[in-house]
């Protein structure tokens, strides 16, 4: 399959079988893959996604964060939905995933984190 501009930036802390799923999926679609270390989690997803204009943070503040997450950029809707598909089919579940914006693309990442984790915990009540 030809490789397309679709990136992700994959944070796992625990990582395990869900991992290697999401992953397969990913290479299957021929989607660029981003792992985000523990470390990296204070910089900016224009950093991140080595955009020009986003520079490297120095000594970033970098706090744990418990869950997955997926930032996806250059994704069309009909690429998003069979993603998505995908996933689910393969019991593939990471609570919180975002888009890339205009807006978002100069948060810093464990910003975009806590804000889903915010939007995410108001949805579930």
């Amino acid at each position: 399959m030809a490789t397309s501009r679709e990136t992700v930036l994959y944070y796992d802390p625990q990582g395990g079988e869900q991992t290697t799923k999401l992953k397969a999926i990913l290479v299957q679609m021929g989607v660029r893959i981003k792992n985000i270390a523990p470390e990296a989690v204070g910089q900016t997803i224009g950093c991140l996604l080595g955009r020009k204009g986003f520079d490297a943070r120095e000594n970033p503040e970098a706090p744990a964060l418990e869950q997955p997450m997926l930032v996806l950029d250059g994704f069309t809707d009909k690429r998003l939905e069979i993603l998505l598909r995908e996933m689910k089919k393969h019991s593939v579940s990471v609570p919180y995933k975002a888009i890339v914006t205009e807006t978002n693309i100069g948060w810093i990442f464990h910003q975009l984190y806590e804000e889903l984790a915010r939007e995410h915990e108001a949805m579930s009540r």
